[in-house]
């Protein structure tokens, strides 16, 4: 694992229960209902790639959507097991995804791919295209913004982690590169979505599929 990346997972390890607690009621139900409806095959299945505690594999689950959560946290991981029992969770890296090629009908990487620097983003969405089946779809998500940085973001975590900001034209890019067509690119606030208490900062959404 990347320097980087590993003392990232370390400060995730070291408060959990931290971003738990702060992301819990940041439902993307916009999000979900329009990366549901790209679906080539409307039960899926779709892969949850960077799952943490579960929300997102749940909220997909609940759409009647098959789906398998994975993650390089275990204290994540065993706390998505803990709060949904019967769903899959399976400890996995972005980068090497242990599927063989065609396995899903999307791919959903909520606020994970913001953790690596760009020649490790291609290498995910690489992945990311590969285990999707021939019209898949690809919903991911980045924090707006130039540069990068490693520095304790006290809303959610009580360690330093390592953030790559994206702009518009860049994650078009960056799609386009693994081979994607047709993306769409929105911002949302986070403090104008959530409320009060939230972040006055940008994200960027990003849709986009596999050739059909």
């Amino acid at each position: 694992m990347f320097d980087y990346l590993s003392r990232t997972l370390a400060a995730y390890e070291h408060s959990p229960l931290k971003y738990e607690t702060a992301t819990r009621g940041m439902i993307p139900d916009r999000e979900l209902d329009r990366f549901t409806s790209m679906l080539p095959e409307e039960t899926g299945p779709v892969l949850d790639a960077g799952c943490a505690f579960g929300r997102d594999t749940a909220l997909l689950a609940d759409r009647g959507v098959t789906v398998i959560g994975i993650d390089l946290s275990d204290s994540f991981l065993s706390r998505a097991r803990e709060l949904h029992p019967r769903l899959d969770f399976r400890r996995m890296d972005v980068c090497a995804l242990d599927f063989p090629g065609r396995s899903f009908a999307g791919v959903w990487c909520q606020a994970t791919l913001l953790h690596l620097r760009d020649d490790h983003v291609r290498v995910a969405l690489s992945e990311f295209h590969r285990v999707l089946r021939p019209g898949g779809a690809l919903f991911v998500s980045f924090k707006e913004g130039e540069g990068e940085e490693e520095f304790v973001e006290s809303f959610s975590a009580d360690a330093a982690r390592f953030f790559r900001y994206q702009t518009a034209d860049r994650v078009h890019g960056l799609l386009a590169d693994a081979g994607f067509v047709r993306p769409v690119v929105r911002a949302v606030n986070e403090r104008e979505r959530y409320g009060e208490g939230h972040r006055d900062l940008t994200w960027l959404t990003a849709y986009a599929h596999k050739t059909s």
